[in-house]
């Protein structure tokens, strides 16, 4: 126990030498600006551009009331940024520790602020600089890229970031997409599709990583304009990737493809919006990825995972007579030798499978049985061995009566093909 309390002092001794090594004599904390924070809207800005002179470090003081915070970013004069991505709990006339400390001084422009939930909606907030003599006597020149209010997520290396205009992408038709999650279509891999109501909506599209490996994902924003607090990706290891904050996205647009920390599987993507509100009421959000170069090719690496499945489409069967889905199936260079049927949620009886080859050709494989919810129909082997696939069409229906099925929803139906 006396060991770990002389560790913990020495430690804390450690840290005060290290802050004074920079902080040095004639240097002082002086108040450059303060704001009563709205916590419920999930972020802020505290504007200091009117501050004099230049800086060291920040710190955050809380006034009248607690405060939660997830991200604290500083936009400086020049357009660089200094994220501070970790959580701080401020009780009432706490204040942080010195945020982004260095021996060179430079003059700030803003402190935006990302909150998580707390009790209360309002609380003050100050900001203030560590500021030597000549830093107090120093004077602004040009005008920085960011602003006040444009919180930005860091670029990969690099302290600075973009402004909030730059996942800005090409527009699109206003007409929702008839895909399922799991399809390939021209947008991409659908992973889902969210309404967005005025409130703060916090939705989880859970993407699973057996659809594989993903370089990039952008969203497709329908019906009313989108105000994103924050768009997560967790990957399949649990690291979470922070993709975008604070960002406004046009009505019946794309974003830009926004890149990954490489080539990776994904457990789900986190989402924190609201609509703007107007008389165009919700918006819908259709969330898409990109697979990992190669990972479809015929010495792709989705060969390495499932036993070289790889999981071509899925659709929703319904209770109702049997229906009839077509999934088109794309990037399949070297083709496949066999499918297999995977179902969930629901068992279904499952009539028939019939296979469009590249070339046109078809095979049509009765079936007639029940699959059970968490088992497979299958494999079945091509005929031709491995060949490329066009599209599957399947004709199923989901089980009304199934004592095993997980809630009241229908069926998931899933086609998977193997090189």
């Amino acid at each position: 126990m006396v060991r770990r309390l002389v560790l913990a002092a020495l430690a804390l001794i450690a840290v005060g030498v290290m802050s004074t090594a920079q902080a040095q004599k004639g240097d002082k904390w002086v108040l450059m600006g303060a704001r009563e924070v709205d916590l419920a809207k999930g972020n802020d800005s505290i504007d200091v551009s009117k501050a004099k002179g230049s800086i060291k470090a920040i710190r955050l003081e809380s006034k009248d009331g607690a405060i939660l915070l997830s991200r604290v970013q500083v936009v400086y004069h020049n357009g660089t940024l200094h994220n501070e991505d970790r959580r701080i709990n401020l009780l009432d006339d706490e204040r942080t520790r010195p945020i982004d400390l260095r021996n060179n001084e430079r003059f700030a422009d803003a402190v935006n602020l990302v909150f998580e939930r707390k009790s209360g909606t309002k609380a003050s907030l100050e900001v203030w600089g560590l500021q030597s003599p000549s830093g107090a006597n120093a004077q602004r020149g040009a005008p920085s890229v960011a602003g006040p209010g444009k919180v930005t997520p860091p670029s990969a290396g690099s302290a600075a970031a973009a402004p909030s205009s730059a996942i800005a992408g090409p527009a699109t038709t206003s007409a929702k997409t008839t895909a399922k999650p799991g399809d390939e279509t021209a947008a991409g891999v659908l992973f889902g599709s969210q309404k967005v109501g005025f409130g703060v909506d916090r939705d989880v599209l859970r993407v699973g990583g057996e659809i594989g490996k993903f370089d990039r994902v952008r969203f497709r924003v329908l019906d009313n304009e989108v105000h994103i607090n924050e768009m997560k990706v967790v990957y399949a290891n649990g690291d979470p990737d922070t993709l975008t904050v604070n960002q406004d996205i046009k009505a019946n647009t794309f974003t830009k493809w926004l890149p990954l920390k490489g080539d990776r599987f994904i457990r789900e993507i986190q989402m924190s919006y609201r609509s703007k509100p107007s008389f165009k009421g919700q918006a819908t959000v259709e969330v898409y990825g990109d697979y990992a170069e190669g990972w479809l090719g015929p010495n792709g690496e989705g060969r390495k995972y499932n036993q070289g499945w790889v999981l071509l489409g899925a659709q929703t069967a319904g209770f109702i007579g049997f229906e009839k889905d077509t999934i088109p199936v794309g990037k399949n260079e070297g083709g496949f030798k066999r499918i297999r049927v995977t179902v969930r949620d629901r068992a279904i009886t499952l009539s028939e499978v019939r296979v469009v080859y590249g070339s046109g050709q078809e095979d049509i494989i009765p079936v007639k049985a029940r699959v059970d919810a968490g088992s497979t129909y299958g494999p079945i082997d091509l005929k031709g061995g491995s060949r490329v696939i066009r599209e599957i069409e399947a004709r199923y229906r989901s089980r009304l009566i199934d004592s095993s099925a997980k809630g009241k929803g229908r069926a998931v139906v899933e086609v998977w093909g193997q090189h």
